[in-house]
């Protein structure tokens, strides 16, 4: 066994003022492509969350949150650095967040990288449906919209594809 829930903490720090229960039970989990790296979604009462875990540490770090909605986990880097947690909110809308296992932070705040068009806010919210495509040369091919777009998670930083 890699992880039970009592490795996992019963609130996860969405920021430095804010905590949320969202390990009730799991709902996934996805190992790097290295096997150094576990992703996993818990659920608990109305919200999910995401977390990174290093092999046998069996230490949680928070990674992604999502206030009433479900998380699931989208394609790992080839280089087993980052992972992409898909998130759909109550509303409808899915976006995306990638995290880097080199830069974990103690909340989701902190490691988390919201991916997001230049286009985002003109979207209507059931627009607002991200779809991880693959991993690239280090960089996330994305679509939203209609639209292919690229996301640099070491700058940051997004433009159209090609």
């Amino acid at each position: 066994m890699l992880l039970s829930m009592e490795d996992v903490p019963g609130t996860i720090r969405a920021d430095q003022q804010a905590e949320f229960g969202a390990a009730e039970r799991f709902r996934e989990a996805s190992v790097s492509p290295d096997g150094v790296w576990l992703a996993v979604v818990t659920t608990g009462a109305a919200h999910s969350a995401g977390w990174l875990v290093r092999g046998e540490a069996r230490q949680p770090r928070p990674a992604a949150f999502q206030y009433g909605g479900n998380i699931t986990i989208g394609p790992w880097s080839d280089d087993s650095r980052r992972v992409v947690f898909v998130q759909e909110g109550p509303a409808g809308g899915r976006t995306l967040t990638v995290v880097d296992a080199e830069r974990l932070g103690e909340t989701v705040e902190e490691s988390a990288m919201p991916v997001r068009s230049p286009e985002h806010d003109e979207l209507a919210p059931e627009e607002r449906i991200y779809e991880a495509l693959a991993w690239r040369n280090g960089e996330l091919l994305f679509r939203v919209g209609g639209e292919r777009w690229v996301f640099d998670p070491d700058s940051e930083e997004v433009r159209r594809e090609g």
